[in-house]
Order: structure tokens, then C-alpha cells, then sequence
């Protein structure tokens, strides 16, 4: 061996003990980043012919690897990407509906509702009694009309959900595929191309929380990303996805829809939250977090139905409201039929009816001005009445009204269009009494406590409060609706019924959240563990590798003094 030749071993030595300790330095600087793998270096000898020391050269540079773990990592993050963004939305409904059937309002309210009426079955002529009921009708019919609008709001935010995660998808698919193109013109085995191999696979886990997604590695580390279904995502240019705000295309094809061909992720979760299947004439999905909007708006709708129908099985609240007789002999009531408008006056009808006695007193308040009449011995028919009210009446002349009498009736008009007035009318100091329709609405949005109590025009039957109560307790009851079939329950049972499937869907959802959740966790934590840098076994290269680089420089310190003996000999 010569001196050059045992140098020129040295240095090479010095080289690539050099450039793994950067590789070491840099796995410890790094033992703390997810998506860093331990890196390494491979040596080759370096041969230069018969009897001639070469001395060793890099080979390559390599990542640790875990296939299968990384790829179910991978299965498992969508996974949890889809119950994360399900347990969300379900938890803000149960936020909206009540955490539990005794927090849950609708049911709090309706046992608060049938109370009142229990109270007004004890004491019919308590006025404090009436307003009880009306105060708690309207407090819950309010709380049906609160929910369905926090139902809208929830799906507002689902759907701008979808379109912000759809721009974040898009986003990480256009940074995966500029990876791609570096990793195409990378050096293989570099150690830039092991760099760009953890860029890509940290990208890959990101867009499976969107989607699930399988690889299929090209040339030189670059890879085609597809879903489970077969969805090209990336396979050279990146596919680009629009949202319509119903399903979900390829801006290449924006005429067929491809919502069914993400099965798993975040997205896939967004999209059954607010689907909708019922134009489609399919009944509601059994899966707790699909269709929600859909049920939830379905069964506020069938709630206000049960309230407000007349037909069932059994005699239903309204029925037994409008079939209960009036308690009063006789009694005066009054109808807006047109509402004032540019073309047309305001004018509103007196209804009298019943047993009319001489003394009886009839009162119709008109802006605030009071007009009485009470009947005479000569007052046989409430014809006479009528006629007696609309000549006080119509002795005002600031009113802007005319009354009109007519068949136990009198009618008040405008004298002008466009003008409106408040009327009120009274028998003995009795306010009529509400004929029918305590609730009216058709649905979730129209649902009220009829105008007529709100505004005070009207009052109660009092001889409903006995059919009502018996009505209200009733336990033979059914309720069907999306997502919900309920039978043999009362109307109290009905309500928290509801909010009960609610809250058993959500808890299955959180459950199962938290155990996807969980799985990710301990698979990260195995592939950690593989491929990961052991901070312990690094600082032992390091110690080795510092040995052999001292050894290498011993050996070229030696040869310095060779050549200094032998040039020393030579002078």
C-alpha cells in the first residue's frame, strides 16, 4: 500500500463518516417531528483495480419504512375523519335539543304545558289560570320554531364545512402533486429524495382525513392516489372537486356526481349529515349520523302535526279542545277577514251568540273607545242588539269606521283603504271564548298558540280543560316520522321520545369517535416505533461513528508524519 493510496483511503473514510453523522444529527435534531422517518446511510467500497487501496464511498440514503402500518394508519385516519366531523355536528345538536331528556326542553316545556292545564281543570274561572296555559303554549311553540331554526343554522354550517374542507382537499392534492413532479426529477436513493418521500406520505395522511384514499407508488417515489372505490384523485395532474351545494363533482365532469365514491373521511361524513333522500321517495337512513337534518326537520314537523290535528287514534288535544262546548250563555266575537291594503279597506265581522236576556251588557272597544248597549225587555233577538251597537257606534265620527248590522252580526269598515284599526268585544265582561284551533300552523315554521289568546281577544273554553287533561295523558298514541316510530306513548312520551333517539344517536357516535380516535393514536404509536428515531440507538452511532472519524484522522496524521520522515531523509 502506498502512503497516497492509504491517504486517499483516509479521506474517502472521512467523507462518508462525515456525512453520516449530518445523517445522525439530523434524526436526533428531528427525533420530535411526526412525519420525519429515521434516516440512514449505506457505504460501498470503492475499487480501483489489483493491488490498489480504493477506500468507500455513500451508496445511498434510505428511509425506515412500515408499508402495512403506515397504510393502515392511513385507512384508520379517515376513519377517524369521519366520526370527528359526525360527532361534531351531533353534539351541537344535542346541545340545541338538551343533553339529557330532563334538560331537554320540549319535554320540559309540554309537562310545564300539561300542568298548567291540570291547574285550569282545579280552577276554570282563574284568569291567572288561562294565562298560565297560553304563557306555556306559546313558551312551546317558541322552542319548536328555536330548534328548527338552529337545525337551519347547523346545516348552513355543515354546508360551508363541506365547501371549506372540498378547498383544503383540492389545496393538499395540488402540494402532493408539485411533490410528485420534484420527486420524478430527484435523485434516487438522495438523501433530498428521502426528504420529499416524508413530504409525500405526511400529504397522504392529510388528505385522508378527507377521504379514504390507496397509493399505488410510480416512478422514483412519486405516487397515484385513488379512493377506496376507485376515484382517481392524483395520477399525474390532481383531479379538482366542486361543490353544488348538494353533491360533489369533478370540475373536469360537472355533470355526474361522484359523492358516492368517497366512502370514508371527513367529507364523506359532511355529506351524509345533510342528505336528503326523501324526493328520491327512500325512507330515512337508520345510520344515526346520515340524514339528521332531514329527521330533525321531518319530526318537528310531525310534532306540530300532532299537535294540531283533529284525527287519530285516540281523541287528540285539538280535538278534545274543539269539541268542548262554550261555557258562556252569551258571548260576542269578532273576525278580521281582509287586511288592510292599498286597494281594499280593513273590516272585521261581531259574531253574536247565545241565550240573550234583558241586562245582558255587549261591549265593542274600537281603538281604544268603548261602545255599550245592554239589552232591553224589548230586545227579543240579537238582531236588536246589533243594530243598538252599530247606531252608538256609528255617532263617532272620528273613528274612521263604520258599523253595519246585520244577522246577529255587525260588521266594521274602514272608510278609507290602507287604514287599519283594533277592535275587541266583550258580553257581560266576558271575553268570547275560543271556538277552535288553540295551536294553528302547519308546520315547524307556522306553528303558534292561536293569535286570538296571544293578543287577549279571546280566551279559553273552560269547559275544555277536562278533555284536554284526559286527552293529553292519553298512552296510546303513535309517532312516526324520519327516523323515528313510536307507539303506545303519550304526547309527553312523543317529545321525549324524540329527544331521546337523538341522544342515544349521538352517544353511539361519540363512543364510536373516540374509539377511532383511540385506534389512530396507537397506530401512529407502533409506526412511531418503527420507523421513528430511537434517540438512544442514534447517540450509540453517533459515539461510533466520532470513534471511527478519530481513527481515520490518527491514520492521516500518521501518513502526515511518513511524509514528513521520508521529504526530511530526501534533504
Amino acid at each position: 500500500m502506498s502512503l497516497t493510496g492509504a491517504l486517499n483511503a483516509a479521506i474517502s473514510s472521512l467523507r462518508v463518516n462525515q456525512a453520516n453523522i449530518q445523517v445522525l444529527s439530523a434524526n436526533i435534531a428531528r427525533a420530535n417531528d411526526p412525519n420525519y422517518t429515521k434516516k440512514s446511510l449505506s457505504r460501498e467500497s470503492i475499487y480501483l483495480g489489483e493491488n490498489q487501496v480504493g477506500g468507500v464511498a455513500i451508496a445511498n440514503y434510505a428511509s425506515a419504512v412500515n408499508d402495512s402500518l403506515r397504510k393502515q394508519w392511513e385507512s384508520l385516519i379517515a376513519k377517524d375523519g369521519t366520526t370527528s366531523a359526525q360527532n361534531k355536528y351531533m353534539q351541537q345538536l344535542q346541545q340545541v335539543l338538551g343533553t339529557s331528556t330532563d334538560q331537554a326542553g320540549l319535554p320540559t316545556l309540554y309537562t310545564q304545558f300539561l300542568t298548567a292545564w291540570q291547574n285550569l281543570q282545579t280552577s276554570p274561572d282563574s284568569d291567572a289560570a288561562q294565562q298560565m296555559v297560553i304563557q306555556y303554549g306559546d313558551q312551546l311553540a317558541d322552542e319548536v320554531a328555536r330548534i328548527a331554526g338552529a337545525v337551519d343554522a347547523i346545516d348552513r354550517d355543515i354546508k360551508t364545512d363541506i365547501e371549506g374542507s372540498l378547498e383544503d382537499f383540492n389545496g393538499l392534492l395540488e402540494k402532493l402533486f408539485e411533490v410528485n413532479l420534484r420527486l420524478r426529477s430527484s435523485q434516487s436513493g438522495s438523501a433530498g429524495q428521502t426528504e420529499l418521500i416524508d413530504q409525500r406520505d405526511a400529504l397522504v395522511r392529510q388528505i385522508s382525513q378527507y377521504a379514504d384514499v390507496r397509493t399505488v407508488e410510480r416512478e422514483n417515489g412519486a405516487i397515484a392516489v385513488f379512493t377506496a372505490s376507485g376515484l382517481s384523485l392524483i395520477d399525474g395532474p390532481p383531479s379538482r372537486f366542486t361543490y353544488d351545494g348538494v353533491n360533489i363533482f369533478r370540475s373536469d365532469d360537472p355533470t355526474q356526481a361522484v359523492d358516492l365514491l368517497f366512502r370514508d373521511g371527513k367529507l364523506r361524513a359532511l355529506l351524509d349529515l345533510r342528505l336528503d333522500n326523501s324526493a328520491k321517495g327512500l325512507p330515512a337512513s337508520s345510520d344515526p349520523a346520515t340524514e339528521i337534518i332531514r329527521k330533525m326537520r321531518s319530526q318537528l314537523d310531525a310534532v306540530v302535526s300532532v299537535m294540531t290535528t283533529t284525527i287519530g287514534q285516540s281523541t287528540t288535544f285539538s280535538a278534545a279542545y274543539d269539541g268542548a262546548g262554550s261555557s258562556l250563555r252569551i258571548e260576542a266575537s269578532f273576525q278580521t277577514t281582509i287586511a288592510a291594503t292599498p286597494a281594499s279597506a280593513q273590516h272585521s265581522t261581531v259574531f253574536l251568540a247565545g241565550d240573550l236576556r234583558p241586562g245582558d251588557i255587549f261591549e265593542v272597544e274600537i281603538n281604544g273607545k268603548i261602545f255599550s248597549y245592554t239589552a232591553q225587555e224589548t230586545d227579543t233577538s240579537l238582531d236588536q242588539i246589533a243594530a243598538g251597537l252599530a247606531a252608538r257606534i256609528n255617532t263617532d265620527t272620528t273613528l274612521g269606521v263604520t258599523a253595519i248590522n246585520g244577522v246577529a252580526s255587525l260588521q266594521i269598515v274602514a272608510n278609507a283603504s290602507d287604514v287599519p284599526f283594533s277592535i275587541l268585544s266583550r258580553a257581560n265582561g266576558e271575553l268570547p271564548e275560543l271556538r277552535s284551533s288553540f295551536f294553528t300552523g302547519t308546520d315547524r315554521y307556522t306553528f303558534q298558540v292561536n293569535q286570538a289568546l296571544l293578543d287577549g281577544t279571546q280566551q279559553l273554553k273552560k269547559n275544555a280543560a277536562n278533555d284536554v287533561v284526559n286527552a293529553l295523558n292519553a298512552t296510546d298514541r303513535t309517532f312516526t316520522a324520519a327516523g323515528i316510530a313510536l307507539s303506545g306513548v303519550s304526547y309527553k312520551g312523543i317529545f321525549t321520545g324524540m329527544v331521546g333517539t337523538s341522544l342515544l344517536g349521538a352517544k353511539f357516535i361519540l363512543d364510536q369517535s373516540k374509539f377511532n380516535a383511540e385506534s389512530v393514536t396507537q397506530t401512529e404509536q407502533r409506526y412511531q416505533a418503527d420507523v421513528a428515531v430511537n434517540l438512544d440507538e442514534e447517540i450509540a452511532n453517533l459515539q461510533v461513528l466520532q470513534n471511527a472519524y478519530a481513527a481515520s484522522a490518527r491514520l492521516m496524521t500518521v501518513v502526515q508524519q511518513l511524509f514528513d520522515t521520508l521529504q526530511a531523509a530526501v534533504r
